[in-house]
């Protein structure tokens, strides 16, 4: 995926639509939602120091790979229906899929 996604694109997206609840810097610092440093490949729900929703623990039982993010990003709803987290309005699947090309360059 990393080949045909722009990871350059993609830390632009990640800018403009993650940023303002996400940090993705190592070490950074929690927000509104979870440090997004080295998610690919993480178990869901294990951010140090990141408070999840009752709804999130009880139904996190994945690592976040690829298709996970995609969904997540899509549809976080559809994963986890009493989920806080919601998406803007607009997210592409190319800003989409930029944004996890990104996001497994971070770790």
């Amino acid at each position: 995926m990393a080949d045909a996604a722009d990871i350059h694109h993609g830390e632009g997206a990640f800018v403009r639509q993650c940023a303002l609840c996400h940090t993705i810097d190592k070490g950074g610092p929690n927000r509104f939602g979870p440090n997004l440093f080295g998610i690919v490949d993480r178990r869901a729900g294990t951010i140090p120091g990141f408070h999840y929703s009752a709804a999130f623990k009880d139904t996190a039982s994945w690592d976040w790979n690829v298709d996970a993010l995609r969904g997540w990003i899509s549809a976080p709803k559809q994963m986890v229906p009493q989920s806080p987290m919601s998406v803007f309005q607009g997210v592409s699947d190319r800003d989409r899929d930029d944004i996890i090309a990104y996001l497994a360059t971070r770790k």
